[in-house]
């Protein structure tokens, strides 16, 4: 089975990732916000929405918000979390739906894929296809927001090993990089039990991706390098935000 089919679908994976809030959410939405200026009402799509935190911010700004994630676990915490919410009558809903296989047809103002939730598959024809399927569901002239990790910096700072407790249980996280992938082991042990999954994310350069967006009909007219909005560098900076707009 794939790797994200197995892991996505582990109550271990919300758990290993909660450093990743609501306020690492409000800060991206709000660079979001700061540099794209939607209006109340305006159909947003999340794609690879996981839990719904970006889904949910986005909601609470006055848009109409559709999230879809392949993993039934996921959307079933993302649903949660729109009921336990304490802003009422938040316009989201959320999907069960492949990000390979998807076109809204014209639909979205804004579309975003947030916190690496690309480059899963090893057929590069799947990755590039979900980008294609992104610029087919904007409206023209619509947006859409990319954060991926920053290749470049990774490769220099990559940390092989950590060990850390949760709870009752172990994380064990081993991380290479082959290729052009990042690889990362997890171990999670809990007494006697044992139970091991894994990441392998594809990583692009700036150029790759300029090339992949144009020759889906969208161009990128603005980068950052952080949650905060600070200037992206390739060397430096831990991720890779990117702006674009449909042509």
């Amino acid at each position: 089975m794939e790797w994200f089919k197995v892991w996505f679908s582990s109550k271990f994976y919300l758990e290993l990732y909660r450093h990743r809030n609501e306020e690492d959410a409000r800060n991206l939405i709000n660079l979001i916000q700061r540099n794209i200026k939607f209006n109340s009402g305006e159909k947003a799509l999340d794609i690879c929405c996981g839990a719904g935190r970006h889904s949910l911010e986005l909601a609470r700004r006055g848009c109409e918000v559709t999230g879809f994630d392949l993993s039934d676990y996921l959307i079933k915490e993302a649903r949660k979390n729109l009921q336990k919410s304490p802003e009422k009558n938040l316009k989201a809903k959320f999907l069960i739906k492949d990000m390979r296989n998807f076109n809204f047809k014209n639909s979205f103002d804004l579309a975003v894929n947030l916190f690496t939730s690309f480059g899963y598959f090893e057929n590069e024809y799947e990755n590039i296809k979900v980008i294609k399927n992104v610029s087919s569901s904007l409206k023209r002239g619509g947006y859409f927001v990319f954060d991926h990790i920053n290749k470049n910096n990774l490769q220099k700072n990559i940390i092989p090993f950590s060990r850390n407790k949760y709870g009752n249980s172990i994380m064990i996280q081993k991380r290479e990089i082959s290729g052009n992938y990042v690889i990362k082991n997890i171990t999670i042990k809990n007494g006697t039990k044992r139970n091991d999954y894994q990441e392998k994310l594809r990583l692009y350069s700036e150029k790759e991706l300029n090339e992949i967006f144009s020759n889906a009909g969208l161009k990128i007219y603005k980068k950052f390098g952080d949650y905060f909005g600070n200037n992206y560098s390739e060397k430096n900076s831990p991720r890779m935000i990117l702006f674009s707009k449909k042509l």
